[in-house]
């Protein structure tokens, strides 16, 4: 799963300039929650462009741009025959570059203490893998965005049994790719780590999304080291 995500314009910057030739935009961007607006890398009909979009995808065939179902994330096993993200896997995909994302567990209280979880070289940042879908309705056009997810790997198991898929810079480029084979698209969405993590205790003033504040990047606790891992 991904709920929650950071992107800050260091490291991101180096990101966008990679795929997109353009620098991250704007502010840094902390406790980035469903329905908030965010930048991203959109492909639609071979062309890449920067965007920003809503982060709660919304069916281009929807009778209206509240859906009342969950479409922040979508399971990478259906999206290939899902209603809602078959057309946007065939021909809008994109990439979300993040500094990290969160995700929760319990502790001794039996609370939530949140686990940010970045690129162990915190320089690095990474690429999320993402559909996207235009909506045209009530005299305006809405883009909005879905994080795509798998089978968590059995190293991030213990935190969550999705996570989303996490691409390489080359992976990513294949991914906004018009001519890529749908299996091959399928393919990176396997089970794996694609590069060094570390998952930082985070403090838990983060867990209300309206909280803005440099809390969400500072450590409480010491980090757990995670190795790429690739089964395939």
């Amino acid at each position: 799963m991904c709920g929650r995500f950071n992107m800050t314009a260091d490291p991101l910057t180096r990101l966008f300039m990679a795929l997109v030739g353009e620098a991250f935009p704007g502010e840094d961007r902390l406790n980035v929650a469903p329905t908030e607006t965010v930048p991203l890398i959109a492909a639609e009909d071979g062309d890449r462009r920067l965007a920003e979009m809503q982060w709660w995808l919304v069916p281009h065939w929807s009778k209206t741009a509240q859906v009342n179902y969950a479409t922040f994330n979508a399971r990478s096993e259906k999206m290939a025959t899902s209603n809602a993200y078959r057309s946007p896997f065939l021909r809008r995909r994109c990439v979300v570059p993040v500094s990290g994302f969160y995700e929760w567990v319990k502790d001794a209280k039996g609370g939530k203490q949140p686990r940010y979880v970045v690129a162990d070289d915190a320089e690095a940042g990474l690429l999320l893998a993402g559909l996207w879908d235009r909506w045209q309705g009530e005299g305006r056009t809405l883009e909005s965005f879905t994080v795509v997810t798998t089978a968590a790997h059995e190293s991030l198991s213990w935190l969550h049994a999705r996570q989303p898929v996490m691409l390489t810079n080359a992976e990513a480029a294949h991914w906004l790719d018009r001519d890529a084979e749908q299996a091959d698209l399928l393919a990176l969405c396997r089970s794996r780590i694609t590069r060094p993590l570390a998952v930082v205790p985070i403090s838990s003033r983060m867990n209300n999304a309206r909280y803005k504040g440099p809390s969400c990047l500072e450590a409480v606790g010491a980090p757990e080291h995670l190795a790429a891992v690739d089964d395939d």
